[in-house]
């Protein structure tokens, strides 16, 4: 059964005092196709090797601090060049070098695009992670976004990235604004600091202000957040889990690797044409198995023929050593016979003369400025060298001569006629 392997990565700020990946370890889940948890938890990096590679796909959860969308207006203009111009039409927008930036669009709509923002050479390290992980389909997708989404309500996802709580993460989904997210550093607070949470207070003010809230926080934080004043706005809590993490993923979802244009990612998705391929395969190896068999029927069919031309000719010749060529020997000696007998054979020089002098005069009238300047016989052939080779009907004379079993090469001015393999 195809799986999911999803693993949940650091904000960047914290994987940058971590070092390097294979020291770390990272929260994952195990998921079907439909998205059911088949197993969840923690593990280091060594592990997770061992779980991408049976995992049919490796899905990288990045921090939703690290990720900013943007909607911005377009001109009408064809996708691929609206995505070579955002980083002029957000430029006003950045506080950073939009060539050290990763822009990640969705085609337009009502002139309008939804822009994902990211700091490339992060991006470059989370796809070199997925590399050395084995993956053989990596994706990689922003926490705002793949978090479960309610039409109703703004979902907020706060989680505590340390065991002594030096940084909550707070992610914020809503159907009628963009997605978004930041850290918060707490340092060494308690929970319940006053402080702490007036720092949660101001968080969602400003990414879901005036809407109703679905918070989904573990136990600890859970209680932390009873002291949160929303402003008379409904509130409901939920257990944090994997399926609220990964509840909101689907094909419109932007894969932020879509836009890399690395070595390490691969272009083609040899998984999703498995069976394709695999058909192809099976049906060249049938059809060159067919090939193969009516390849051997026709050696067995040319053998059986050829040994019964040998035994033929060793009948008739029973004197005559083997030859390799038993129908041309055989030819040769009907041709001697002919000879004794005081016949012609087809290649003898009267012959091939008698039958090119007809065509010939059928061709070539006697007062035509082109007659004959010379006729020589060796090999079995007829050479004619005619005193104008330009006023000859070659193409005519050809055709003559093919129908009385001949056939005519023209070589050096001179015209080479032969008995055709079967004629006369």
């Amino acid at each position: 059964m195809a799986s999911t392997l999803y693993i949940q990565l650091p904000p960047k700020v914290v994987a940058d005092t971590l070092g390097g990946w294979d020291s770390q370890t990272f929260s994952y889940c195990l998921a079907s196709a439909e998205k059911n948890i088949l197993q969840q938890g923690r593990h280091a990096f060594s592990t997770l090797q061992e779980l991408s590679k049976d995992a049919g796909q490796l899905v990288l959860l990045v921090s939703a601090s690290d990720v900013s969308f943007l909607r911005v207006a377009v001109p009408p203009m064809p996708f691929a060049k609206i995505k070579a111009a955002l980083p002029n039409l957000l430029e006003e927008q950045l506080l950073a070098d939009p060539a050290d930036l990763l822009f990640v669009a969705t085609p337009p709509v009502d002139g309008f695009c939804g822009v994902a923002v990211v700091v490339r050479s992060w991006m470059e390290q989370v796809l070199g992670l997925g590399t050395q992980l084995g993956a053989g389909r990596i994706s990689a997708f922003a926490m705002s976004e793949s978090t479960m989404q309610h039409d109703d309500m703004s979902t907020i996802l706060i989680e505590s990235e340390a065991t002594n709580y030096r940084m909550l993460e707070v992610t914020v989904k809503s159907a009628d604004q963009i997605a978004s997210g930041l850290c918060i550093d707490v340092q060494n607070m308690d929970l319940h600091d006053p402080s702490l949470i007036k720092q949660i207070q101001n968080a969602i003010d400003v990414l879901a202000p005036k809407a109703n809230v679905l918070f989904y926080v573990d136990s600890a934080l859970q209680t932390c957040l009873q002291n949160v004043d929303v402003h008379e706005r409904q509130v409901k809590f939920s257990n944090l889990d994997w399926k609220s993490k990964i509840g909101g993923i689907s094909n419109q979802t932007l894969d932020l690797f879509s836009s890399l244009n690395l070595e390490g990612k691969h272009s083609f998705d040899w998984y999703k044409w498995r069976w394709t391929m695999s058909l192809l395969m099976a049906m060249l190896l049938i059809s060159l198995f067919a090939l193969n068999w009516k390849w051997w029927s026709l050696r067995r069919e040319a053998n059986s023929i050829r040994d019964s031309i040998q035994a033929t000719y060793q009948n008739s010749f029973p004197k005559e050593p083997a030859s390799r060529l038993p129908l041309f020997q055989m030819q040769q000696k009907i041709d001697t016979a002919k000879k004794l007998a005081g016949q012609s054979s087809n290649d003898d020089f009267l012959v091939l003369a008698a039958q090119f002098a007809q065509a010939w005069d059928q061709l070539v009238p006697t007062q035509n400025v082109s007659t004959v300047a010379n006729m020589e016989y060796r090999e079995h052939s007829l050479f004619v060298t005619p005193k104008n080779l330009s006023d000859v009907p070659l193409e005519q004379l050809k055709s003559a001569l093919k129908e009385r079993g001949l056939k005519s090469d023209v070589k050096d001015g001179a015209i080479k006629i032969s008995v055709e393999a079967g004629g006369m």
